[in-house]
């Protein structure tokens, strides 16, 4: 290299190292390192390249857009290579997009966001134009080169813009409180870096003079001390403005993140425990829903490393509105990308794969150890529409094709769970005071004064537990020799019991009035046996259970899932493939602690209530309550109403396997033309230009335009001709017919008296095309390339320049 290489290589080298630092927090994962180092490999390679090739810059940005392109797979999409061959087409298409399109998928994704997809490509390319366009400027005139440094922020300027809006936490040195250290420590690092470099190029060419013996030693001493001086003035001010603005960073700064809105709002939906009943028919409850099986983390028999996790969340529903509980329109509603997760307790690999039973946005799963693994015809859809609550640990996929609302048969997917079991509540309630208004509930709040249990952990888990037991497991209201019925009479000898649906507040309180009048009627002193009064199922006893909680001031929610492995009496487990019969109803509760610990809620299926006065007997001919079970049937969709315009779109659509190759196609197209569009800009202006010269209304204008013209494709040629020189000595230089005759006719048009006319001044343009003609199949291709991308014809002229220079004494032939 002609200006000391090795310092742009590393100034680059520091610049990203700082880089990674600042963009941590975004990736947090060992790869980071991967796309630093080979952006800034490549892009050195490619500037020393350049100068050796003696390329100009639009073939340097052309075989760097290219180089680029050829290792985005490996190094910033790595998962790409771990599939099959077959899939690396749409995966090369996903990554050419994300050079346009990453931007916003880093800032729609929940830090940290891993490898996942191709949300690496953006910092590959910030590190990649780092590296090269620092050795590029750093090669030019001295005048440019301390421009340099403004590429080495680029780096951090990356991770400050596309990171999180909390900073790090203050600094206490004794008195003194530092607040974000991290941020601050890394744009002084980042100002330093920028302040050593144009203090050391600035002054270049002094120590090449000095080298040489050209300058006197007490001015090179004069110059030294001027650099150092604005360097050290350059690190005071960084000092300065971040101990003067740190402190406004003591809080949450406004980041990019925050404008964009990266999560998916779950629309009001059907409850989908009020539709809970349903999977009890006799229709439902053999119907497949999923299939699951597991291995440990390395790879070995789930059972062996001590069976699958005991419960796989569907829905978790944290809001009730006096009806139903749903999903709550705050935290538990919203839901988003789940690029990466922590690492969870026992890890078990668990797959799942969809059965023809089910059919809804729900996703099955525990907590996540790592993002799923999807397989089967629309594994690339399902991945994009996967959605998590970090709160709630519920999922959602909602691939939006036309016939689908969510999950369906043939889907899979695999993924790291946690296997750890849920452990006993422990510590005090979150409140003080109940959650609910136990004036529209008052027979609740009678029921949990008579039991006279704590406000604590312990006097809430004994309350479900009395629920629990004193209810008894009922599917319907009508019904005796429904299948559910026959199995419970063969396990645990269950005789069928009446039972209204729903779990709105005057079921509850209805549920609640039956515990209370059946203890009133018994009196003390009798056994638990003789308490059992309530009738209904995991609908009605989660809803109560988590009533239960608020009035003792804990938090709570309803899950709707399965459990594997052993079940409990009335619901059984799943051991492989779960049905409608596995379908439970739970709650979770949270205290101080802060940590969610779930709550059976199942009633007994074994002791059926007992008559309020012995020896009382039914009527003969029973009257049988009007059916109550509501059954809400989701809408096809399941995000708002459809309408027939939508209807008729769905009919037109493309089937789901062609539309995401198209729209794949279609954004690589899109991110091609955008890389293109640069690189036609020169050629386009040059035309332009040409076009404006020719068009001048006045003939004499015209000619000299022509003149002007030719001059400037001798310049983009390599023929140096100084501004100031004569156009008949500029016509001997070119030495051509074409130019002497045409700085001849200028110089007539603009000196000599008489008449210049238009048809002189097309000629001089026909002179200047077919002087242009013969110069281009002169050069060939590659000259003609070359000249079509030079910047001499604009003024602009670098040293070390590949365009290939002569003296003025050269042709232009």
């Amino acid at each position: 290299m002609t200006r000391a290489p090795w310092s742009a290589f590393v100034a680059a080298a520091l610049a990203i190292a700082l880089g990674v630092l600042a963009a941590w927090p975004i990736y947090q994962t060992p790869w980071l390192l991967v796309p630093a180092a080979a952006g800034l490999v490549l892009g050195s390679g490619l500037i020393w390249a350049s100068l050796r090739l003696n390329w100009s810059a639009p073939i340097l940005l052309t075989i760097a857009a290219l180089a680029f392109a050829l290792t985005l797979l490996p190094v910033a999409v790595p998962q790409a290579l771990l599939g099959p061959p077959a899939g690396l087409v749409p995966w090369a298409a996903d990554a050419l997009a994300a050079v346009v399109l990453g931007w916003k998928q880093l800032l729609t994704l929940t830090l940290p966001v891993g490898t996942y997809q191709t949300v690496v490509v953006p910092a590959y390319l910030v590190f990649f134009v780092t590296s090269l366009s620092t050795g590029w400027i750093a090669q030019r005139s001295s005048r440019f080169a301390p421009l340099a440094a403004a590429p080495l922020l680029l780096p951090v300027a990356f991770g400050t813009v596309f990171g999180a809006a909390e900073v790090s936490a203050p600094l206490r040195l004794g008195a003194v409180s530092l607040a974000a250290p991290r941020e601050v420590a890394l744009w002084g690092a980042a100002a330093g870096l920028g302040a050593v470099w144009v203090a050391w190029h600035a002054g270049y060419e002094r120590r090449a003079a000095l080298r040489l013996g050209r300058t006197e030693r007490s001015a090179a001493v004069r110059g030294t001390a001027t650099r150092v001086a604005s360097a050290i003035a350059m690190l005071a001010l960084a000092g300065l403005v971040g101990a003067t603005f740190a402190p406004a960073l003591s809080g949450d700064r406004v980041v990019p993140r925050d404008s964009v809105d990266p999560e998916l709002v779950l629309a009001e939906r059907p409850s989908p425990l009020a539709g809970y009943r349903e999977w009890k028919s006799d229709t439902r409850i053999d119907a497949p829903l999923f299939e699951v099986s597991g291995a440990d983390a390395a790879g070995g028999d789930a059972d062996a490393a001590g069976g699958l996790p005991p419960r796989l969340r569907l829905a978790v529903l944290d809001h009730y509105d006096g009806v139903n509980f749903q999903v709550g329109p705050h935290a538990a509603g919203r839901f988003t990308r789940l690029p990466s997760a922590p690492q969870v307790l026992d890890p078990v690999r668990v797959s799942i794969t969809i059965a023809e039973g089910y059919t809804d946005i729900w996703a099955p799963i525990a907590s996540l150890g790592e993002p799923p693994q999807f397989v089967g015809p629309r594994s690339d859809l399902l991945a994009d529409a996967f959605y998590v609550n970090r709160d709630t640990g519920a999922a959602i996929a909602v691939p939006g094709d036309p016939g689908s609302e969510g999950l369906a048969a043939g889907d899979g997917y695999a993924a790291i769970m946690s296997a750890a079991p849920g452990g006993p509540l422990s510590g005090d309630p979150v409140s003080e005071t109940p959650l609910v208004d136990l004036e529209s509930m008052p027979e609740l709040a009678a029921w949990v004064r008579t039991q006279n249990q704590p406000a604590t952990a312990g006097g809430l888990t004994e309350l479900v537990e009395l629920l629990r037991g004193r209810g008894y497991l009922s599917h319907a209201i009508s019904g005796a020799e429904s299948e559910w019925v026959t199995r419970l009479a063969e396990q645990h000898g269950t005789r069928f019991e009446p039972s209204v649906g729903g779990h709105s507040t005057a079921r509850l309180e209805d549920l609640f009035a039956q515990l209370n009048t059946q203890q009133r009627s018994v009196g003390e002193r009798v056994s638990e046996a003789q308490l059992v009064a309530a009738v209904g199922d995991d609908e009605q006893f989660a809803a109560a259970a988590a009533m239960l909680a608020r009035v003792l001031g804990f938090e709570s929610r309803v899950v709707l899932g399965v459990r594997l492995g052993e079940g409990v009496p009335g619901v059984p487990g799943c051991q492989r493939v779960c049905t409608g019969e596995h379908l439970s109803a739970w709650i979770e509760v949270r205290g101080e602690a802060g940590e969610w610990v779930p709550l059976d809620a199942t009633p007994q299926a074994t002791l059926p209530p007992t008559s309020l006065a012995e020896g009382e007997q039914l009527p003969e001919f029973p009257t049988t309550p009007e059916e109550r079970d509501a059954r809400e049937v989701d809408p096809p969709l399941g995000f708002g109403d459809r309408s027939e315009v939508a209807d008729e779109a769905e009919q037109v659509a493309p089937p789901s396997g062609v539309w995401p190759v198209v729209r794949a196609a279609l954004l690589a197209i899109s991110a091609l033309v955008l890389l293109v569009v640069p690189l036609l800009f020169l050629p386009l202006a040059k035309r332009w230009r040409a076009s404006q010269r020719r068009r001048e209304p006045i003939a004499e204008l015209r000619a000299i335009g022509a003149w002007l013209e030719l001059v400037d494709r001798a310049a983009d040629s390599g023929v140096r001709l100084p501004h100031t020189m004569a156009r008949s000595d500029a016509a001997r230089v070119l030495g051509t017919d074409a130019a002497r005759q045409i700085a001849s006719e200028v110089d007539r048009a603009v000196f000599a008296p008489g008449q210049f006319g238009d048809a002189d001044a097309d000629r001089l343009w026909r002179l200047v095309e077919d002087q242009a003609a013969a110069h281009r199949a002169e050069v060939g291709f590659w000259g003609r390339l070359r000249e079509a991308y030079a910047l001499r014809s604009l003024g602009i002229r670098f040293r070390g320049s590949s365009v290939s220079k002569r003296d003025s004494t050269a042709e232009w032939s």
